[in-house]
């Protein structure tokens, strides 16, 4: 599967007043794109009035995937950057969801970051995951093995 279609996938789960940053994205694609790379795939896509015509156009597009819940880091919006898009459009999609903006410009990120379900929606992908890679998602569970010569052993 794309990657592009991959960020979308992701994107289209997430719940309504609730957002995930460009970075986590980033980080649950394994780092196959930046987080900058993750804002290009949503910039990319289609409108859904949009000439495009193929299938992907079709099941991804600006009505189909929420781009508006995807925020930066710091938990502020980063449309400005993008002409097409009018001042503070998403700002006030996130707002008719209940997100609250503070005075800074910025949402609560603990409060609004979704993570529940993250995990088994990206391991439902059938994408190969570096076992390296720490995701932000992963509920760790410890199983304890055997005792093997005198020490306890455990598994990730």
């Amino acid at each position: 599967m794309p990657v592009y279609e991959r960020v979308y996938k992701i994107v289209m789960q997430i719940p309504k007043g609730r957002v995930l940053t460009y970075g986590l994205i980033s980080d649950l694609l394994g780092s196959r794109l930046s987080a900058q790379g993750v804002g290009w795939a949503l910039k990319a896509l289609p409108s859904a009035s949009g000439k495009k015509s193929s299938q992907a156009a079709s099941l991804y597009n600006g009505k189909t995937v929420p781009w508006h819940r995807v925020i930066n880091s710091q938990g502020g919006t980063s449309t400005h950057k993008v002409a097409e898009i009018p001042p503070d459009l998403q700002r006030q999609l996130l707002e008719a969801e209940g997100v609250v903006f503070g005075l800074d410009e910025r949402i609560d990120l603990p409060k609004y970051l979704w993570m529940e379900g993250l995990c088994d929606s990206v391991r439902n992908d059938k994408q190969p995951e570096k076992p390296d890679k720490a995701k932000p998602a992963t509920k760790i569970t410890v199983k304890a093995k055997p005792k093997s010569a005198g020490k306890d052993k455990f598994k990730l």
